[in-house]
């Protein structure tokens, strides 16, 4: 959901009277961020006029801070000979991300009205799984030979610069077209005009595979603090390059989609009013579903502990106070340990040591929350055996439910299942079921029922 801009009410004034040069100097000094917030609050014959009336150089860039279903509607609402230019002229990895999102049919039309150069690139670009380095990298890049100077390749960039989405790196590559180093601007600024490039060049290069996952891809950004990563081929030859814009774009789209799962549903596809309501239905249902049969062993339990209940009424008085709080211990312990996996900060030869911890931690936490079970039991009734069962029962669902939130994960990682969807309700069912177990063999233990 982009935020409202102060600029709409002025513009859909504008559209009104038709005024094209007053509408043009109101956007003049606009970043197109700021105008693509203008063209969300729109409806598609305001965004179509003020489009129209724009500089071809300015849409562009506006087009490219669209996403994906804005440009859609835009393209289908725009005149061919508009629509044609942009899909030519946009950025190749935007280009790439929009038609990978279409339907093979609509991406097919928009690829026919597309220039044959153009159409090939982008055609390199789906070829690569979703989610990889290949599929968010652009080929908009600039790559020199080890054999020129620095003059040379300083008035190649000079010339090349405006089509291509980052110059503060140049890439170098030997005839094969394989990555052999880079240069930096700064290098190219200076360095001796008459030295050739292979001189100065740095040979350690920090590069992604095409088919390395974008995750991976952002650790490697985010680690070596770069503005750009070079992304090679099995055949080691440079095919593109992965921008820092387009690694933010991706910890946005992989913390919404592990929100989500945490939360037990499927990630959205469309923002959320152009998501169908039946659509909506469905990928809520599914892992409602699957909750709600989980949670069946639950009753099963509380049935087959009757007896229990019905010789001293007070056990059921604690049972939503242990469910809670073993549920929110779990959900913490995941978290913690998904977020670890995310970041690269735990590994999965580190499971014995992650599960040494969790029990430090599962044995300090249930021991104090134990004490506070113990003391608030008491205060609601009378019977010690009954607080003491409440307190052990705390105490070792802690405990269970520290482990149970961290070996999870680990587990779902190791089987190479997203573990986000071990978080959240899943580990809370899980939790529940187990804490119920524990609790009544306690009671029974201690009261002998």
């Amino acid at each position: 959901m982009r935020p409202a801009s102060i600029m709409t009410p002025e513009i859909r004034e504008l559209l009104k009277l038709n005024k094209k040069e007053e509408l043009q100097e109101a956007v003049k000094e606009m970043h197109p961020a700021d105008i693509a917030d203008t063209i969300f609050d729109l409806d598609i014959k305001e965004q179509v006029a003020l489009i129209s009336r724009l500089d071809k150089k300015q849409v562009i860039e506006i087009f490219d801070e669209l996403d994906e279903y804005e440009q859609f509607e835009l393209l289908h609402s725009l005149e061919k000979e508009l629509s044609t230019y942009l899909l030519n002229e946009m950025s190749s990895d935007e280009r790439a991300d929009l038609l990978s999102s279409l339907p093979d049919e609509v991406a097919n039309k928009f690829l026919n009205l597309m220039s044959e150069s153009e159409r090939k690139d982008v055609e390199k670009l789906l070829k690569y799984p979703p989610n990889s380095a290949g599929s968010i990298m652009t080929t908009e890049y600039i790559s020199l030979t080890p054999e020129l100077t620095v003059a040379e390749a300083s008035e190649i960039i000079k010339l090349a610069a405006p089509k291509k989405e980052t110059i503060y790196y140049t890439y170098v590559t030997d005839q094969q077209e394989k990555l052999i180093g880079f240069v930096s601007l700064k290098d190219i600024f200076l360095s001796d005009p008459t030295a050739p490039i292979k001189k100065i060049m740095n040979r350690k290069v920090i590069k992604a595979q095409a088919y390395q996952d974008q995750e991976e891809v952002a650790r490697t950004v985010r680690k070596y603090n770069l503005l750009a990563l070079p992304v090679i081929d099995k055949d080691k030859k440079l095919v593109g390059i992965v921008t820092v814009d387009d690694i933010l774009d991706v910890v946005r789209d992989e913390n919404t989609e592990d929100f989500y799962k945490m939360a037990a549903m499927l990630a959205p596809e469309d923002p959320y009013f152009d998501t169908g309501f039946l659509t909506l239905v469905r990928r809520r249902i599914v892992w409602l579903i699957i909750l709600l049969a989980a949670v069946q062993f639950s009753g099963q339990i509380l049935k087959h502990y009757g007896f229990a209940l019905e010789a001293v009424v007070a056990l059921s008085y604690f049972i939503p106070m242990l469910l809670n709080t073993a549920g929110n211990a779990g959900t913490q312990s995941s978290t913690t340990i998904i977020r670890g996996l995310a970041t690269g900060d735990i590994h999965l030869n580190q499971v014995l040591k992650v599960m040494r911890r969790e029990i430090s931690l599962g044995l300090v936490l249930g021991s104090l929350l134990g004490i506070l079970g113990v003391g608030r039991a008491l205060l609601l009734q009378k019977n010690p055996f009954v607080s003491l069962a409440v307190g052990l029962a705390l105490a070792a669902t802690i405990v269970m439910a520290t482990l149970s939130g961290a070996f999870l994960p680990l587990l779902l990682k190791k089987l190479k299942v997203d573990p986000a969807v071990a978080a959240g309700p899943f580990i809370s069912t899980v939790v529940d079921i187990t804490a119920l177990i524990i609790y009544f063999e306690i009671a029974r233990a201690l009261l002998s029922l």
